[in-house]
């Protein structure tokens, strides 16, 4: 049974709505008690019944702590945070962000018929970004159970997973499931514990292949939820959709032809997530994400295609598009902006993740250092030693293909070593390449790309290694060069490699090159205007981010720059209006955030401050000058408990924190 309305819990949080229920407790929306205006949390209670069985109990308190244990972990745009476990009355809660708006199950509920196809997509490509950070944890997060209920979308139209109860971390020893729970309807094959053959049926006689969930089981159930909110009915328990059948149950889906055939790319997507071999799936949630931005109708097609191995006909979509007017993704470390779609920065390889950026590198004018997205390498045998580049002669790198075979073998296999992180294999392999006589340009470019990459995995263990590293990769694009003068990206590659070996003067000669090459490109004028900064040319920096974004007044990371840089000069209103543009455009910008609440600070604006330091701060929870930052701002309010709190945490991030430590003896 629910508690009543006003109930007090952990002496901090005032429940004033009651958000669902069910056998095993109910979720609250809490107030924190004190606050004015109110701050509001969820509050997820677990029941524990004492007409249970003592199994029972103990599994579900289990399960309770494992969802605890999960979320504390996870810090991403689209996930709502963990902020505090508890016991009260006996039973076990735990208060998290709350995420205003509708789930998905209302939202169709309320329609009462096919959600908008568009519109759908776009959702389900949020949803992607999610279960790609979730993927790519160590070890991988699977969630198990999702579902239109359990995908919340914001007054903002933004999308929130909520309810991590049954998730998972993936154990490649394991054969098959503890468990097997979730909602039947949007659950794979491997939710009950094993395969069996296409016709058979699962009995004791045949109990089929065991197999456990794992990141390809949240595509199937992804597949399952697309289905359901778009055609209003239910998808049928560990069934694929036969080719046409979603089509016929929404004829208002959007159809093209293909090769003289008429095809759905929707229905083709979720068919091929729901294919009941994960193999035969897409195999991660970018390349599921890939494929819906295929399917948006303002994105044109390309020749690439995904096969669907249940569909005799062999019909195919799409899933690179090309130029459209929806924009790339802006690579966080180098500002180039990509083609839909993409999974890697095309001019210096950083994992692109919409929704998660990180600091620029290199911002010697500001004391806050942003950490990588992602872990470095896992070391193979090359990671104690930098990778040792060999000089391969100008006069070999022409010579035709000889009977040792084919060039372009090795320079494809380099390619996908390369994508696969394998830097010292991709070395190996393009270097052969060389030998062999493939395309001087490209070989080399991407034999830069191997060194570039494989310098910055290591940069935060070894040192010496990103120094050797990033030498041996100039050395390449230098090389590259003499094949190709006009090489934009061979040119930009080496400022990136001069501006990190801290060679300003070569990087800002590189990039000015670029730019002859490339004048609307603002990722050069962020780069330019970046390097002015470490030299110490303020106005000159100005300058080349105010030219960039008369290129395109939306480049998020100029605009960080550039409201930064206006903060630091005391140009405190423009800094605001600036800041504010680029949190709105990419609230994932966790420096962004702090620096609009410094300047509010400069105003005096607590408030406005506080905001502004706790959306950095949720971008961004290892920042210990964010902490510092937040209990000036609550000490200026005279909140002196939440002073001291985020004062602990500044010294906890980082105990030389002249800030913190000064508040600290105030305090």
């Amino acid at each position: 049974m629910a508690l009543p309305i006003g109930t007090i819990l952990d002496g901090k949080f005032k429940i004033v709505q009651i958000l669902g229920e069910g056998g095993m407790g109910t979720v609250y929306k809490v107030a924190q008690v004190g606050t004015n205006p109110p701050y509001y949390y969820a509050v997820k209670e677990l029941l524990v019944n004492p007409n249970t069985s003592e199994e029972e109990r103990n599994a579900a308190i289990d399960r309770f702590h494992k969802e605890i244990e999960l979320l504390r972990d996870l810090k991403h745009p689209r996930i709502a945070s963990l902020k505090l476990p508890f016991q009260d009355r006996g039973n076990y809660y735990f208060a998290m962000e709350f995420v205003p708006g509708r789930s998905l199950e209302k939202i169709l509920e309320d329609a009462n018929k096919p959600l908008p196809e568009e519109q759908v997509i776009k959702w389900m490509i949020q949803v992607c970004e999610a279960l790609s950070y979730i993927h790519s944890r160590v070890p991988p997060i699977i969630l198990r159970d999702l579902k239109p209920g359990n995908i919340m979308i914001t007054p903002d139209n933004e999308v929130q997973l909520i309810d991590f109860g049954i998730a998972r971390r993936f154990d490649p020893n394991k054969r098959t499931n503890t468990e097997n729970l979730g909602t039947i309807s949007y659950a794979s094959p491997e939710h009950l514990g094993s395969i069996t053959m296409p016709g058979q049926r699962r009995s004791a006689d045949n109990p089929g292949r065991l197999v456990q969930t794992d990141a390809r089981s949240d595509i199937y159930s992804l597949g399952a939820t697309m289905y359901h909110l778009l055609t209003n009915y239910e998808p049928e328990p560990i069934q694929t959709p036969a080719p046409g059948s979603i089509l016929a149950k929404n004829p208002a889906l959007r159809t093209i032809q293909v090769g003289g055939k008429t095809v759905c790319p929707v229905e083709q997507v979720i068919i091929k997530a729901m294919q009941q071999e994960p193999a035969h799936r897409f195999q991660n949630a970018d390349a599921m994400r890939t494929a819906l931005f295929s399917c948006l109708p303002n994105v044109p097609f390309t020749p690439t295609t995904v096969q669907i191995p249940s569909m005799p006909n062999k019909a195919t979509i799409s899933t690179t598009p090309a130029g459209s007017a929806v924009s790339g993704l802006i690579c966080p470390k180098c500002g180039y902006q990509n083609r839909i779609g993409a999974k890697f920065c095309k001019r210096d390889g950083q994992p692109l993740v919409q929704g998660v950026a990180v600091a620029p590198p290199q911002q010697r004018h500001s004391r806050i250092q942003a950490r990588p997205v992602r872990q470095p390498i896992q070391p193979r045998p090359v990671a104690r030693q930098p990778i040792r580049a060999r000089p391969v002669s100008s006069n070999n790198a022409a010579r035709p293909a000889t009977s040792m075979g084919d060039p372009m073998q090795p320079y494809r296999d380099g390619l996908q070593q390369l994508a696969s992180k394998n830097y010292a294999g991709a070395v190996s392999h393009f270097k052969q390449a060389l030998s062999l006589g493939a395309p001087p340009y490209d070989t080399y470019y991407n034999l830069g790309r191997s060194y570039r990459q494989y310098g910055q995995a290591v940069r935060s263990i070894n040192q010496k290694a990103f120094t050797d590293n990033m030498r041996y990769a100039a050395e390449q694009f230098e090389q590259a060069l003499k094949y190709k003068a006009d090489g934009i990206d061979a040119h930009f590659q080496l400022g990136l490699c001069y501006r990190d070996l801290g060679l300003l003067e070569k990087a800002s000669a590189a990039f000015q090159k670029a730019r002859s090459l490339a004048p609307q490109d603002p990722a050069i004028y962020y780069q330019l205007g970046s390097i002015a900064l470490e030299q110490g040319m303020k106005r000159n920096a100005e300058t080349w981010f105010q030219d960039g974004l008369q290129i395109n007044p939306n480049h998020v990371l100029l605009l960080s720059a550039l409201g930064r840089l206006q903060l630091e000069e005391k140009q405190i209103p423009a800094a605001i209006k600036t800041l504010q543009q680029a949190t709105r455009l990419d609230p994932s910008l966790w420096d962004a955030w702090y620096a609009l609440g410094r300047a509010h600070m400069h105003n005096r604006e607590w408030k406005y401050a506080l905001g502004a330091l706790e959306r950095s701060r949720q971008a961004n929870p290892r920042i210990s000058e964010t902490y510092s930052a937040l209990a000036t701002a609550y000490l200026k309010l005279n909140k002196k408990h939440e002073a001291r709190k985020m004062v602990e945490e500044a010294l906890a991030h980082d105990p030389q924190n002249t800030e913190a430590r000064r508040l600290q003896k105030q305090l």
